[in-house]
């Protein structure tokens, strides 16, 4: 690896270290619960945690062991929250330099690429907030590169002891995730589909070894995978009667299906591509209350409404969940063009995902440079070009590595696309764009740089 590149990467630890000390999370909105649950873990144990139907455990499991520590030791916890969270981000930058290796960048390429994950302004803030968002970091990225090796050692006929081996690794990672953001439970569903599908091809083309090992890492990976969603399903409706992931699903879903299935004018579709980028750009040229109809209060409070109607019809809550969910799709058959559009304008939200820090306190140096908006701006769109580029490249070159790790991008910006998209929702999939970035550069520019090399892993 180039010395520049290794010089850089060893600053990083001190870098964390001077905003781990020098920098104090916002308590608000969402933050007010996650600390909440944090205390009650800590205090009454995980069972009053899973008494109702919560949030994904980690983020908030995390903050107990951090406020226990800072019990023990007399400081916030916060400290010690953001101590584990730095150690997420290291896991993901060893991620996205494997990741990227695998996809054909060089050393250099693919240490520039972990390197700029570890000082993003976006990826950073979100070890230093206390969101879910950073403990979900790691898992994306080393789950779509064990699918990548287990297909690999599939495709290369490897004994299926070793397909076998990659693929409950990649289903691994998956579980982990899922426990930081649920909506992957369809994600991955879909994402390990093309391995059964390969063992199918393989079975007709009379290749019987390479069919029996794509089978293999199929099952392995969508068995062990779906068996932890049924099973934390299962668990779920053991301790609160709900056999669900989480509490949010059924309520977001109905209010952002009917807010924007609502009628269209030329206006309030301008106003929806100018939100895509940041909401403060519609802002600046249609003022705060027509654009807010973009954002989330506004589905919010026709969930409120949805939820009160149910109440007092006295529907328990698997029903409650059930009318939702069934009113959701049939107003989306109702109106499947515009679902369909503005869905898919939704999901690009994902590739503006290095787009601002919040809810951090910065000391006041770093805290200007965050607040100069040609930096901002030009990071936001500049990665948004990259990523949507990467996207392209990928499906265009149509190799096995590439696809694999595009298709996850895509299958996850798809899902969340129904809903409400918040910028910060797209950072479990931001090591993946920044590998999909060093690795379509390892191979366009193969060989131009002398200082880089830029041979792939094997």
């Amino acid at each position: 690896m180039p010395w520049f590149v290794i010089v850089l990467c060893s600053l990083l630890p001190f870098y964390w270290g001077y905003l781990l000390f020098n920098t104090q999370p916002v308590i608000i909105f969402d933050a007010i619960g996650y600390d909440a649950s944090g205390r009650l873990i800590l205090n009454q144990g995980l069972a009053a945690f899973f008494h109702g139907l919560q949030r994904e455990p980690l983020f908030p499991y995390l903050i107990s062991r951090a406020m226990g520590l800072g019990q023990m030791f007399g400081l916030q916890y916060h400290y010690f929250l953001k101590g584990i969270l730095f150690l997420f981000l290291a896991g993901t930058l060893m991620g996205i330099y494997r990741l990227a290796r695998l996809l054909g960048a060089g050393r250099g390429m693919a240490g520039m690429g972990a390197l700029y994950a570890g000082v993003s302004p976006m990826i950073v803030n979100s070890a230093l907030w206390l969101w879910s968002e950073a403990a979900a970091l790691p898992w994306g990225v080393w789950g779509v590169f064990f699918a990548i090796k287990a297909w690999r050692s599939a495709m290369g006929g490897r004994c299926y002891r070793r397909v076998a081996f990659f693929a409950l690794a990649s289903a691994a990672m998956f579980a982990g995730l899922l426990l930081v953001k649920a909506a992957v439970s369809v994600v991955v569903v879909v994402y390990g589909l093309p391995f059964l599908v390969a063992g199918i091809v393989f079975c007709f083309r009379r290749d019987f070894y390479r069919a029996g090992a794509f089978v293999i890492a199929g099952l392995v990976l969508l068995g062990v995978f779906i068996s932890a969603v049924e099973g934390y399903k299962t668990f779920n409706f053991r301790m609160n009667g709900n056999y669900a992931l989480t509490d949010r699903f059924d309520w977001a879903l109905y209010g952002n299906t009917a807010r924007r299935l609502q009628p269209l004018t030329r206006d309030r579709v301008a106003q929806a591509v100018l939100s895509v980028p940041r909401l403060a750009l519609c802002e600046k040229y249609y003022g705060q209350q027509p654009c807010v109809f973009w954002s989330f209060p506004m589905s919010d409070a026709i969930s409120n409404q949805a939820l009160a109607y149910c109440g007092s019809r006295g529907l328990s809550s698997e029903q409650q969940r059930t009318f939702l969910v069934e009113e959701s799709f049939r107003m989306m058959m109702q109106h499947p063009f515009q679902q369909a559009a503005l869905s898919a304008l939704e999901g690009t939200k994902m590739l503006f995902w290095d787009n601002r820090v919040y809810f951090v306190r910065y000391p006041d140096w770093l805290a200007r440079a965050y607040s100069n908006w040609a930096l901002i701006y030009t990071l936001c769109f500049g990665w948004a070009v990259l990523s949507l580029a990467s996207l392209v490249y990928a499906f265009l070159r149509r190799s096995a590595e590439f696809l694999l790790a595009a298709s996850f991008v895509f299958w996850f910006m798809a899902v969340h696309s129904i809903f409400f998209i918040d910028i910060r929702y797209a950072l479990p999939i931001a090591p993946l764009f920044i590998a999909l970035t060093a690795g379509m550069f390892g191979r366009v520019f193969r060989g131009t740089f002398g200082c880089f090399s830029f041979n792939a892993e094997v």
